[in-house]
């Protein structure tokens, strides 16, 4: 006895469509199936305005939403965060008379940070799409009338909204806060106006589209302005004089360079 064609069961290979419980490490496991191009490709659309297709977020990131680039987006800006953190404070106290002692609660503290970020926004904001739609016209026809995004796609539009963070991350370690704040302003601004074209669709089909619009940009400049200032921000001692540690902490590896360079060269040249 077993199922088959003559008992009236169903098929063992049909038996199981593929429809595992989301609390199953098989259900997650086709988010993180995807190309590299496709996350370099993803990457390049989350910082450059208006490269992405108008209908990006159903063609592309509704029909194949992944995993596997915001977790590494993520996981490579909580560390860019505690390793320049670090090197920022170094920066701002090595001529002090304390012994300065490498911060590893910062990891915990970006960690934490970015996970209510990605996490926690995009499900409120898909929270808000779902309840907030707008009652459909008679002979409104559009592809996009009543799209709402999954959560799953837009924790991956976030996601890879952070792309930017990491070589700015790296550049707050420079020691002028004019400059700390001109990358705050123009990360968030090139990150969040592609958050808002990229949602559009959405944004267009809410009751609520200039709130969640201005809400979206303020998030997004909050959680830079709030990066640099906890982590990298200049002490208060003016920008002027903040940028003298970072030269004076360069000078001395470069002059051991040009020392070690110029003994080279004068032994090759006395042969």
């Amino acid at each position: 006895g077993g199922g088959g064609k003559d008992t009236g069961l169903p098929e063992p290979a049909t038996a199981t469509p593929s429809k595992t419980s989301f609390l199953t490490l098989e259900y997650y496991q086709k988010f993180f199936d995807v190309d590299t191009l496709i996350v370099l490709e993803r990457i390049a659309n989350s910082m450059i305005p208006k490269r992405a297709p108008g209908n990006y977020l159903r063609s592309s990131i509704g029909q194949n939403p992944d995993l596997y680039g915001p977790f590494w987006i993520t996981t490579t800006l909580i560390f860019c965060i505690a390793i320049s953190g670090n090197i920022a404070n170094y920066l701002q106290h090595h001529n002090d008379n304390y012994q300065w002692r490498y911060n590893f609660h910062l990891v915990s503290y970006a960690a934490t940070c970015i996970f209510i970020y990605v996490n926690f926004l995009p499900a409120a904001l898909w929270a808000t799409f779902k309840y907030s739609l707008k009652p459909l016209d008679e002979g409104h026809e559009t592809e996009n009338a009543d799209y709402t995004p999954s959560l799953l796609s837009l924790m991956c539009i976030y996601g890879y909204s952070l792309a930017i963070y990491i070589p700015v991350s790296i550049l707050w370690v420079i020691q002028l806060s004019i400059l700390q704040w001109l990358l705050v302003i123009t990360a968030a601004l090139l990150s969040g106006s592609v958050l808002i074209a990229v949602l559009t669709p959405a944004l267009r089909n809410s009751k609520y589209s200039l709130f969640l619009i201005i809400g979206i940009l303020a998030a997004h400049f909050l959680l830079a302005a709030g990066f640099m200032l906890y982590f990298f921000h200049v002490p208060s001692s003016g920008s002027a004089a903040s940028i003298h540690p970072t030269m004076e902490a360069l000078k001395k590896p470069v002059e051991e360079v040009l020392a070690v360079t110029k003994a080279v060269v004068g032994n090759i040249t006395n042969k």
